[in-house]
């Protein structure tokens, strides 16, 4: 007898099927934001026009801290995003425990994190870093955590047909 939960298939059809291309969906979208066109200086010739104008009185380097704020939100939020819908995609095709969802829909969301990094550090414009693979880990538990805060405090943790 094995002390290692089982996960047991409960295939719910079409709308696992739905929930599953959105997270492939979201997966592409996480390849275009870590192509060239969405490196720093490509983003930072659009922000900094519009921080500037937003912050007049700010020199460079505070602007190019707000610059490196909201790259890094972007990172926990893009990433937080998948969390939540890996963990629905889960919970819509398998029975295990809130927790095990959760440990999984993480477990994707670092080797994403993971596997972009090395991606960007073939790219000409980008760099892949340690630091943003821990941005990106930490948007998917800030995420689920707000979830399953929020499932548990209305009550509705049980599992339901539309997977949150």
């Amino acid at each position: 007898m094995s002390a290692v939960p089982q996960i047991r298939p409960t295939w719910r059809g079409p709308t696992a099927v739905r929930a599953w291309l959105l997270v492939l969906a979201w997966l592409a979208v996480i390849l275009l934001l870590s192509s060239d066109s969405f490196s720093a200086t490509s983003t930072g010739s659009l922000l900094r026009p519009l921080l500037r104008w937003l912050f007049p009185d700010w020199s460079a380097s505070q602007i190019w801290t707000l610059h490196s704020a909201i790259r890094k939100a972007a990172h926990v939020s893009v990433y937080g995003i998948l969390a939540m819908l890996s963990f629905r995609a889960l919970r819509l095709s398998s029975e295990a425990s809130t927790l095990r969802h959760a440990g999984l829909a993480l477990a994707l969301v670092l080797a994403t994190a993971a596997t972009d990094e090395i991606h960007q550090t073939y790219s000409r414009a980008r760099t892949g870093t340690l630091s943003d693979v821990g941005y990106d880990f930490l948007g998917g538990v800030a995420a689920l955590s707000v979830l399953i805060a929020w499932q548990r405090a209305r009550g509705s943790l049980r599992r339901r047909p539309d997977g949150f």
